[in-house]
């Protein structure tokens, strides 16, 4: 009836009332044949209620198709070292399952990925997390653990007299390394290389020139070019995250990208 169709949209009856005799005019026939405390609906009215319950059907899996098909673009930045070792085999994942979606790329530090974040250029940076970045939320993407590495074609005897090579010192990481070093030898890590490039370690490490402190994901890369150097230290844990900025929704095309990584 009309009191309960009321009812159930939040509506008066009048407002019902009058919506039906708005759509009958609209369409030119009789929908309802009103009878003394009820009414029916008539042959007309029973036809253009079904082929409204399919137009609607039709409009609701018209949207749901454009929500699953059209995700956005896959934008945002990642260090260097990350995106040469780990990167490739996600995005060829991603590509595979949505060949249609445009990606940009970009390589960068934690400073120039910030400035992309904030001026809209990247939904998400991937870099170390070394805490709370003020301003953004993140994500942890990847985990694993810093480690020494020596050159697979160097004899032991040779590994001895090698020095370390390790990332400059404005790097958290590598001044814990050498912390712990030096509270378990009471003696200072013997550098023989300080590199900005955590790849360039390894590769310098690889061709025999010292004992390279980086961590493991760049270290699969090479497995065969090196081998793991014990000095009997516990491994130190890192951990990689997405970082965006603080109350932003990401698009459904980053979602998708960064579920790969769990």
């Amino acid at each position: 009836g009309v009191s309960a169709a009321a009812k159930a949209n939040y509506v008066t009856q009048s407002a019902i009332s009058q919506a039906i005799v708005k759509l009958e005019k609209s369409l030119g026939v009789s929908l309802v044949a009103h009878h003394p405390n009820c009414f029916r609906v008539t042959p007309e009215g029973q036809m253009a209620y079904q082929y409204v319950q399919e137009m609607l059907l039709r409009t609701h899996e018209f949207k749901e198709s454009l929500l699953n098909n059209h995700i956005g673009n896959l934008e945002f930045a990642c260090i260097h070292s990350f995106a040469e070792a780990i990167i490739p085999q996600y995005l060829k994942q991603f590509k595979a399952a949505h060949p249609d979606v445009d990606v940009s790329f970009y390589l960068g530090q934690n400073a120039e990925m910030k400035h992309m974040l904030k001026t809209g250029l990247i939904d998400f940076g991937i870099w170390p997390d070394v805490g709370e970045v003020q301003g953004f939320e993140k994500r942890t993407i990847y985990t694993g653990n810093f480690g020494l590495y020596v050159a697979s074609s160097l004899k032991k005897s040779a590994v001895s007299s090698l020095g370390f090579i390790v990332a400059d010192s404005e790097c958290k990481d590598t001044a814990v390394f050498k912390a712990h070093f030096c509270n378990k030898y009471g003696k200072g890590l013997p550098v023989c290389m300080e590199v900005g490039s955590w790849t360039a370690i390894a590769n310098l490490t690889a061709e025999g020139l010292g004992i390279g402190y980086f961590p493991d994901y760049i270290a699969k890369k090479k497995k065969n070019l090196l081998r793991p150097y014990d000095v009997g230290l516990m491994p130190l844990p890192y951990h990689i995250a997405a970082f965006f900025p603080k109350g932003m929704k990401l698009r459904k095309s980053s979602e998708i990208f960064l579920s790969y990584f769990g």
